[in-house]
Formats: C-alpha cells, sequence, structure tokens
C-alpha cells in the first residue's frame, strides 16, 4: 500500500509551519517568551512537582495543529514550551531560556510531524 501526498496539501502545511514558527521566533525576539520561561520558573521554585504537557496526548497535538493552521500562538501553547525546555529534576536551579524554548518548538514540531501532516490532509 502505497502512501500518495497531496502536493497541494503539502505545500500549504510547509508555509504554515514556516510562519507559526517565525512568528514563535518572533515573539521571543520581543520577550513573549522570555516572560513565559519566568513564570514557569517561579511556579516551579520551592516545587518538587514540575509539569510539562504530554505532546503526544491528542489533546496538544491538536492544539498545535490549530495553532500552526490558524496562525495563532496561544498562550497556553508557549507555556507548554517553556514548560518543556527544562525539566530537570537534578539541578532544580536550571530554568527554561527562550532560546531551549525553541529548540524545544523545533523538537516537538519534528516528532509530530507525521501526525500534523495528517491532520493537514497532506497523505491520501
Amino acid at each position: 500500500m502505497t502512501t500518495r501526498i497531496n502536493v497541494e496539501k503539502r505545500r500549504e502545511w510547509l508555509r504554515s509551519l514556516r510562519r507559526f514558527k517565525q512568528g514563535v521566533r518572533l515573539r521571543s525576539a520581543l520577550g513573549v517568551m522570555d516572560t513565559y520561561c519566568r513564570q514557569v520558573a517561579l511556579q516551579r521554585k520551592g516545587s518538587t512537582q514540575w509539569s510539562a504537557p504530554d505532546w503526544d496526548n491528542d489533546k496538544w497535538v491538536t492544539c498545535l495543529y490549530t495553532s500552526i493552521r490558524d496562525e495563532k500562538f496561544p498562550p497556553e501553547l508557549l507555556i507548554g514550551f517553556a514548560e518543556s525546555a527544562e525539566v530537570t529534576f537534578l539541578n532544580p536551579k536550571k530554568q527554561p531560556t527562550p532560546k531551549d524554548a525553541l529548540e524545544c518548538m523545533n523538537e516537538v514540531c519534528t516528532r509530530l510531524s507525521k501526525r500534523l501532516r495528517q491532520k493537514f490532509g497532506v497523505f491520501e
């Protein structure tokens, strides 16, 4: 069984992903991600339980898909990137940075690429 690729949907996916990543990088340059990273660091201060999104959960995949599709940047998604950027219990003083959050965003988009492309209708 071969999977056919819808060229038009693939083009739409690539454009949307590029615009989304540029939007997140812009927010990082404007200091928005820094604010979210500090917020996450404050929430974690003195806490032994850190929360981070389960990116394999359909709720988060759908949130990421709709954000990419609609070029939206909901705070819970950006905070999710910040929470996932630094999850180490060995060094609790190390907190997420905007650079780490951007790397996390790239890793999440890469890891979920196939599921996101399926939602975009790239595969027929």
